[in-house]
């Protein structure tokens, strides 16, 4: 191990990421059952741009690609063998070559995952607040228009942050 990868590295740091997508995965899946058990049959499926449901479906079919999606989706993002399988030309990370060119390929996969694993479980957390969302309007409780873009703008700052860490670490010392 180098010397850069020593100061670099912070094994909190992708411990806490794995325990972040793997609570927001129960999170969610929580949610879901809440979601199956408590909504109406008939639920608002599509929200136009001022939050108001401009499309309804049953519960079970929303939930039908929801769920998949919100499960799929962090559990995929936080298994490293599938990403450590892949072509290395098909993944596209800042200083890919030069962590490569040095035999560092386990410290930028370490990167690569916390930042993977922190967008998955951002990811769960957002299709959670489109649950609640879907739910409230099922129960006759609209959302203030403001709200309905909540849930995406704290998404776009967390998924902004991960990103300037993840360029930040793998950033070649000079």
């Amino acid at each position: 191990m180098t010397s850069s990868q020593l100061l670099r590295q912070n094994p909190f740091a992708a411990f806490a990421a794995l325990v972040f997508v793997a609570l927001s995965i129960l999170v969610f899946i929580g949610t879901a059952v809440w979601f199956w058990i408590q909504s109406p049959d008939t639920v608002a499926s599509h929200f136009d741009s001022s939050g108001q449901p401009d499309d309804w479906s049953s519960k079970a079919g929303t939930l039908g690609w929801l769920v998949p999606i919100g499960v799929g989706i962090p559990v995929l993002f936080s298994i490293r063998w599938i990403w450590e399988k892949l072509p290395i030309s098909l993944i596209n990370i800042p200083f890919k070559d030069y962590w490569l060119e040095r035999g560092e390929r386990t410290y930028l996969f370490d990167c690569v995952m916390e930042f993977m694993r922190i967008i998955g479980g951002t990811t769960a957390l957002l299709l959670t607040s489109a649950l609640v969302m879907i739910m409230r309007e099922g129960r006759g409780a609209t959302m203030p228009t403001g709200m309905t873009f909540l849930p995406t703008g704290v998404f776009l700052i967390i998924t902004a942050a991960a990103l300037i860490n993840l360029v930040r670490r793998l950033r070649p010392p000079r």
